[in-house]
This record gives C-alpha cells, sequence and structure tokens, in this order.
C-alpha cells in the first residue's frame, strides 16, 4: 500500500470506534512443525491520535504455516476483538482467530456441585452438601453422612453444630472443636479443588493467548494491526517573538509509550481529530434468557431438506487475501531550525478526512514506560503585537500576539511558550488552527495601560404603533452605552483589542467601522500611539500617547409588544398619541379611544364617590333609629332625628336618580368603546 492508503487504512479502523486495548506482551511465532525456524513481527509503525487510542501494526516475514501468539490481558479482549486486522501479502490464506473463551466467573462457579459464587461460610457450603458423607477431625477422626447445620442460642452466644448420621446413629459436633472437613467421595472433593482453582485463575491470570495462524507456501510478508489504549499525544510550541511583526514557531509532538513494549525504529504518526470510541463486550460469552414452554404433544410436521436455489460454486468463493506492498511517498523537506539552533521538525502534514496527520519522516525508538519529544512544526509565522482585554475574565488587559498560521500544516492544540526580546515571556494556549487562519493569543498581564468600564441603560422607547383588529402593536427599543476609558503609560505603540460581550438579540449599532463578530463577542480595535489600520480587526478609536480616550460601545435591541385596546389606560394612548409618528387615520382613532377611555374613568369615579356617599347615609341612619328606640316620641330629640331621616332619604333619592343616569351613561360609554374596538377588526366583525 502507499502511504495515502496506509493513513485510509488506520483512519477508518479509528472512525469505526475502535477504542482501548492494553497489549503486554509481544508477537512470536509458534514453531509449526516444530523444526521450522522461529519468526518475530516486530512493531513496525504506530498512529497516535488525540482521542487517546493508536494504531499498531507489526509487519515481517513468514516462511509456509505460521502460527503466531499474541498475549493479552483478558479484561483487554474486547478491544482486540473488535480491532484486529490481519494481512498475508504473498498469497496466503489466514484462518480463524483462536482464543481462550472466558466465561463470567460467577457463571463458572454455578456450573459445580458445590457454588462457591457468593463467598459463602464453611457452614453455607456444607449445608450444600447434604447427604455426602464427609470425614470430620476434631480431637478424633469421625465419619458420617452430612445431615445439615444447627443453630443453637445460648447464654454466651449462638453455637453452631454439625450434625452427622453414622453407625451409631445421629451425632453432633460443634463448630468450634472441627479442626478439618473433607469429602469421603473424591469426585466432589476433586469439583470443590477445581471451583478454588477457577478463583485463583480468574484473581492471578491476568492474560489471554490469541492464536493467528497464517498458511501457503514460501516466504510472504505479513501483517497485523490492531488499535490500543495510548495516552493522549500532546503538543508543545515555542514562539519567539520578533519585532518586525513575525515570530518563529516550533512545534513539538510528545508520545508517552506506558507499556511493556519497546518501540524500536517505528513510523510514528500523530493524528489530530477525535473518532468516537467505545468498547463492545465480545470477549465473554453473552447468554439470551428463554422462555420455557410447554411440549407439544401432538404429532409435527416433518420439514423437507432444502435441495438449494443457488449454485454451489457461489457459496464456496475463496477468501481474498491479496494486497499490494506498501511503498513508502516521499517526504516533504523541513522547515528551518528555530533560531538557527540546529532544530528541523521530523513530520510532514496532510488532511485526511476530518482529521490532520502528522507524519513522522524518520523512525523512533521509545523504549517501554518511556516517552519521547519529536519536532513536528518549525516555520515563520505573522505575528503582530497587541494587547487584549476580555471584560468576562475578571482580569485586565493582557499582552498578546495575532498570529496567523500559514505554516502550511495545521497548528493542533497544545501550550505556548512565548519568548521575547527580553527572554521568557510567558505561556498561552492554542486551539486547533487550521492553515490560514488567525488566533489571538495571551501570555502576561499589559503593565501598560489602565482600563475603565461603566454602562447605562437607557429609558425604553416606544418607536412605532399600529393598530390591528383589537390589538395595539407597539415596538419598543432597549439601548445601553458601555464606555471603556483606556489610559496608556507612557509610549505605548500597538493595537489594544477589546472583546465585548454581546447579549442576546441586541446589536451593535453606530460603530465605524464596523466591529468584528466572533462567536461570542464583537471584536473592537483601539489603535494606541503610532498603529498602522488592520483590516483584519480596524480599528473605532484612538489614543496617543499619554493621553486617555474613551471607546463607546452602543447595543440596541428591537422588542415587539402587543396590548388589546381594552387594557390600555388613557394615559399610556396619550404617550403614544405625543411620541410616536402616527398615520392621521391611527391618530383619530387612538384620540376617540383617549376621550371615551377617560369618560368612562370619570363615570366610575363619580359612581364611587355616589356609592360611598349611600353607604356613609345608611351607617348614620342605622345609628339614628337605635339612638330613637331609647327616646321618648314627645322629645325634641326624637323630633330632631326625625327631620334628619327625612333629609336623609331625600339625599338618597337624588343619589339613585343620579347612579341611575350616570350607570346608563356608562353603558353608552362601554359600548362606544366596544364599536371602535370592533371597527379595528376586518369588515368590522
Amino acid at each position: 500500500m502507499t502511504s495515502s492508503q496506509v493513513r485510509h487504512t488506520v483512519r477508518g479502523a479509528l472512525a469505526g470506534g475502535l477504542a482501548a486495548l492494553l497489549l503486554a506482551g509481544s508477537l512470536a511465532a509458534a514453531q509449526t512443525p516444530a523444526d521450522a525456524e522461529p519468526a518475530e513481527l516486530p512493531i513496525t509503525r504506530v498512529v497516535a491520535s488525540t482521542a487517546g487510542i493508536a494504531y499498531f501494526e507489526h509487519e515481517g516475514t513468514v516462511r509456509g504455516d505460521r502460527e503466531l501468539v499474541l498475549d493479552v490481558p483478558t479484561e483487554d479482549m474486547d478491544d482486540l476483538l473488535q480491532s484486529l486486522v490481519l494481512q498475508d501479502f504473498g498469497g496466503g490464506t489466514v484462518r480463524p482467530v483462536r482464543y481462550g473463551t472466558r466465561d463470567p466467573l460467577s457463571r463458572i462457579l454455578g456450573s459445580y456441585p458445590l457454588d462457591l459464587t457468593g463467598r459463602p461460610t464453611l457452614a453455607e457450603l456444607l449445608t450444600q452438601a447434604r447427604g455426602e458423607e464427609v470425614e470430620v477431625q476434631t480431637d478424633r477422626a469421625l465419619r458420617g453422612t452430612l445431615l445439615g447445620i444447627e443453630h443453637e442460642p445460648g447464654e454466651e452466644g449462638e453455637t453452631t453444630y454439625l450434625v452427622l448420621s453414622g453407625r451409631d446413629g445421629l451425632r453432633r459436633v460443634a463448630f468450634q472443636e472441627v479442626r478439618s472437613v473433607r469429602f469421603a467421595r473424591e469426585e466432589l472433593q476433586r469439583e470443590l479443588e477445581a471451583a478454588l482453582a477457577e478463583i485463583a485463575r480468574a484473581r492471578d491470570d491476568d492474560t489471554n493467548r490469541v492464536h493467528l495462524r497464517f498458511e501457503g507456501e514460501g516466504e510472504r510478508r505479513v501483517r497485523i494491526g490492531y488499535v490500543r489504549e495510548m495516552p493522549v499525544w500532546k503538543t508543545s510550541y515555542r514562539l519567539v517573538a520578533g519585532e518586525d511583526g513575525t515570530a518563529t514557531l516550533q512545534g513539538w509532538a510528545i508520545l508517552d509509550n506506558p507499556t511493556r513494549q519497546d518501540l524500536i525504529d517505528v513510523q510514528v504518526s500523530f493524528v489530530a481529530g477525535r473518532p468516537i470510541s467505545f468498547v463492545t463486550e465480545l470477549f465473554e460469552p453473552v447468554y439470551v434468557e428463554r422462555r420455557r414452554v410447554s411440549v407439544d404433544a401432538e404429532a409435527s410436521v416433518v420439514p423437507e431438506a432444502d435441495e438449494g436455489a443457488f449454485p454451489a460454486a457461489a457459496l464456496q468463493a475463496e477468501p481474498e487475501q491479496r494486497m499490494a506492498a506498501d511503498a513508502a511517498g516521499a517526504r516533504a523537506e523541513a522547515a528551518p531550525a528555530l533560531s538557527g539552533a540546529g532544530v528541523e521538525a521530523m513530520a510532514s502534514g496532510s488532511d485526511v478526512g476530518a482529521s490532520f496527520v502528522y507524519d513522522v519522516d524518520e523512525p523512533v525508538t521509545v523504549r517501554r514506560y518511556s516517552s519521547a519529544m519529536i519536532p513536528i512544526v518549525q516555520a515563520t509565522v505573522p505575528a503582530h503585537d497587541v494587547s487584549v482585554l476580555d471584560p468576562t475574565s475578571g482580569a485586565g488587559p493582557l499582552r498578546g500576539l495575532r498570529v496567523l498560521n500559514d505554516a502550511g500544516v495545521r497548528l493542533a492544540a497544545g501550550t505556548i511558550s512565548v519568548f521575547d526580546a527580553g527572554g521568557f515571556a510567558g505561556n498561552a494556549r492554542l486551539g486547533d488552527v487550521p492553515p490560514g487562519e488567525t488566533r489571538l493569543i495571551t501570555y502576561a498581564e499589559d503593565l501598560d495601560l489602565r482600563i475603565r468600564s461603566d454602562s447605562d441603560q437607557a429609558p425604553e422607547r416606544v418607536t412605532s404603533v399600529s393598530l390591528r383588529g383589537g390589538v395595539i402593536e407597539t415596538r419598543v427599543l432597549r439601548r445601553r452605552t458601555t464606555r471603556y476609558t483606556v489610559e496608556p503609560a507612557g509610549d505605548v505603540d500597538r493595537l489594544l483589542i477589546i472583546e465585548h460581550p454581546v447579549r442576546s438579540g441586541f446589536a451593535v449599532v453606530g460603530a465605524e467601522p464596523p466591529p468584528v463578530r466572533t462567536e461570542q463577542a464583537a471584536r473592537f480595535g483601539v489603535a494606541l500611539g503610532e498603529v498602522e489600520d488592520d483590516a483584519e480587526v480596524p480599528a473605532q478609536a484612538r489614543c496617543q500617547a499619554d493621553e486617555a480616550c474613551v471607546l463607546r460601545v452602543v447595543e440596541e435591541r428591537q422588542e415587539r409588544r402587543t396590548l388589546t385596546v381594552g387594557g390600555v389606560t388613557p394615559d399610556r394612548l396619550v404617550t403614544f398619541l405625543e411620541n410616536v409618528e402616527l398615520s392621521d387615520a391611527d391618530r383619530e382613532v387612538l384620540q376617540q379611544l383617549v376621550e371615551v377611555k377617560r369618560r368612562i374613568a370619570e363615570l366610575d369615579r363619580a359612581i364611587a364617590q355616589r356609592e360611598r356617599r349611600r353607604q356613609q347615609i345608611f351607617e348614620e341612619q342605622s345609628r339614628i333609629r337605635a339612638n330613637m328606640g331609647a327616646l321618648d316620641r314627645n322629645a325634641s330629640l326624637y323630633r330632631r332625628y326625625v327631620s334628619d331621616l327625612e333629609a336623609q332619604e331625600n339625599e338618597l333619592d337624588e343619589i339613585d336618580t343620579a347612579l341611575e343616569a350616570l350607570h346608563a351613561e356608562r353603558v353608552a360609554a362601554r359600548e362606544r368603546l366596544d364599536a371602535l374596538v370592533r371597527s379595528f377588526t376586518p369588515d368590522g366583525g
């Protein structure tokens, strides 16, 4: 296969969801027949992924029929079974893979006459063996048939007895007197020892032998591939910032080998991608609970044997195992060394589907339980000195660089150590950067700037009103202004980038030129000192040396609100009339609504006033009548009370008459209001 085909094969294995596999042993050929020479398949290729898995390939030659043995940790057999790839390039045949099946320990123990699944005590174990003949050793040897276990409470606690049936009848033996118990039936004793051996094997045996058999004629090249769990390969960068708007970028990939295998002169590739990875339970047998049904006693139909509808040749096609030999492609030359220090990039990169692959040009050696750091990027890239303020971070302005990736390869996510003329300047973080894209990195606090911010919310303003079918629809404008006051300390010549967070539904207005939008913020530029204009981050404000300047950010949001005509107060309607531009027809209708609703409000107040007066009269009459009950009818005060009651009754008559007129007028006004509302709906309906 060509190198591109290898990458295609690796991509297919990774994207298929192949996950963690810890292979502790090495590949060696088992001789068949006994006088054959052993063959070894060393690891020749490793493809590490940022998903925490790696694709491993062993490759070598075999002669005739060969069986290779792979020692695999038992707990990792699932991963092997879902990822193993076998190839014979010399016309040979790959035979079925053989390995020892491992049932769940609970199922294995449950198959023995004495079930040790639940960690039984001696008493519980002997209870399972009722009816068996046992040999019990106390201060003397006893032999009998096990009848059962008894528990007898006492003053000093419960006593457990072993009950035996022998020639002398039944005998109870206290457990504390028992030194040993052995089953007289040797078969049962062997079954018990076998069950204990299964427990020991499940605890101590951490590997399983997988037999891979290749059959063919002569000497042939074969390959074995699989996916295994490996630590995530990591990326770290060094960036030396120059004063000419460029920086030297050097990237290193860190490969860890926490296994028992030495990786000697292997081809290494690093995949910057995140394939889906999971483990399928393939190693342990899976059983299905089946329903039990009664046997059908009626005569059953005997089926006829199928003679077949397809030619036998179609079912006997021989498997194809031939593949073209791998031819390594030419590698691109590495970029110049960082600052002439003799370090060269050892990898060339290419896009493979949704991932990016760094192919290391030279073989790599990483001993067991060791790590290696390999240079994969070496380039000079545009890098402009900037300051960055992110108001949501809670920190002040930071020093940073705006870096353009024109290195020709994707930059995988990693950390950056930034150096400048003064030496180490700080650490930064970098996400994945495709070729041709720009990223901001920040690495230190900016001590040359002081930035203050404040904001205010303007009162809501109605911008439009329309009448639609008895509903008043309004457009309301909400505006928020944020001011950033920038105070440089001395001569500062660089661009300040403010990552202003934009609230949902709001839009930045009035900024010239318009700010650059990111996913979460609007990116504003403030030119400090002598800074050239930048098309990617245009400046909306400028600050001269030692002079403060202010960047104003105005955000607006239009909101649509609806109100029913009957629910709007006259004062709100007056606000619409006074502050909103309306058509003549809408203004006339609203004016009528104001007049009618005001009149209804006046009538409601008049009705409420007369109702209160009538209630006062009722209360006063109750007091007078109570006093009159205690007076002589000829008393002057009694006659006065009678006169007061007559006057109050006359006033009540006037109130009732006025209320009747007010209610009638209110009904008419309400009908007028309803008629106006109905006139808003189509066809007046």
